[in-house]
């Protein structure tokens, strides 16, 4: 593996559990490491694979949702027994189980498989960069919205005491610094952005604006790009994989998380509001943000306003 050498470390909102690792220039939590060097080792890909990606708190819990259902010909509903991430598993944080491995190995021939990961494009497989016909999909959200999203999720798993989260001004520090599990995050978004640019019948870029706002031409759009053989029906897929619907499942409510001993399925439900950073950060905070939002995405063709 790269890591030859030691890698650069730092903690993560000073917390030990959040100790992240640079490599290539993104940081990754020191847990997730052995993961991911298996991922980008052994993964075999397949031409029908469907690969979704993400960076963390960006809509990935509804993507997984609303792609599974999109491809749902039989009407199996799975999602009303198992939470969207053990239907569809982050291979660079679960590579390594049993679950996982069983997936891989013995998902049926013709029928594609649904997996997802949060790796930049960068650092993706070797095997799946250079072997065409898998195709990914990108979910990408407003920077303001994906750090108070993030804000709330890390404060829930940090065990820290819920009393005093960490503050909200060296969140938003850390975010504009990139030193952050998976980060920097707008290296992250253009790097997908300008592979769905290179290769457009294999790489969607998808906003989560668009899916609030638009989201029967959205689903339209995913199950076109995903190949759906059959008409989908677009508003069970809407209502099947809706917040309110997921959010009040049992599994959901009070399920725990198969891949994060005692995590609960219900932490991945909070608001999805599309400006809820509105309710959180001060003026400066979101100029900071809006002022390197102009700085990494000038001149790229690409927008993240969520108005």
């Amino acid at each position: 593996m790269e890591n030859q050498q030691p890698l650069p470390t730092e903690l993560f909102w000073d917390s030990r559990h959040y100790e992240v690792c640079k490599i290539q220039g993104f940081w990754y939590l020191a847990r997730h490491m052995k993961s991911i060097a298996a991922f980008r080792s052994e993964f075999e890909p397949r031409k029908d694979d469907i690969l979704l990606t993400s960076f963390i708190k960006t809509g990935t819990t509804w993507l997984k949702a609303l792609c599974s259902n999109i491809l749902d010909e039989e009407e199996n509903d799975v999602l009303a027994k198992e939470h969207p991430h053990d239907v569809v598993p982050t291979l660079d944080t679960t590579f390594l189980l049993d679950k996982v491995q069983h997936l891989l190995l013995h998902s049926p021939p013709g029928r594609s498989r649904l997996l997802h990961t949060h790796l930049p494009s960068s650092y993706l497989p070797e095997k799946l960069r250079s072997s065409p016909g898998c195709k990914l999909v990108y979910v990408a959200r407003n920077p303001k919205d994906t750090l108070v999203s993030m804000w709330h999720f890390l404060n829930k798993t940090s065990k820290a005491d819920p009393a005093s989260p960490f503050p909200l001004e060296r969140a938003v520090e850390a975010f504009c610094g990139g030193v952050m599990p998976w980060g920097p995050f707008f290296e992250h978004v253009v790097g997908y952005w300008e592979e769905s640019k290179k290769r457009p019948d294999e790489v969607l870029f998808v906003k989560y604006e668009d899916l609030c706002r638009k989201p029967e031409e959205q689903v339209r759009k995913l199950a076109s790009f995903l190949g759906r053989r059959t008409s989908v029906d677009v508003e069970k897929v809407l209502w099947q994989s809706s917040l309110n619907r997921l959010k009040e499942l049992e599994v959901n409510k009070n399920g725990v998380r198969s891949d994060v001993p005692h995590m609960p399925n219900s932490i991945f439900f909070r608001v999805g509001t599309v400006g809820d950073w509105k309710n959180y950060l001060t003026s400066d905070m979101a100029q900071r943000i809006d002022s390197l939002t102009q700085v990494k995405l000038q001149g790229i063709g690409l927008s993240l306003d969520d108005e």
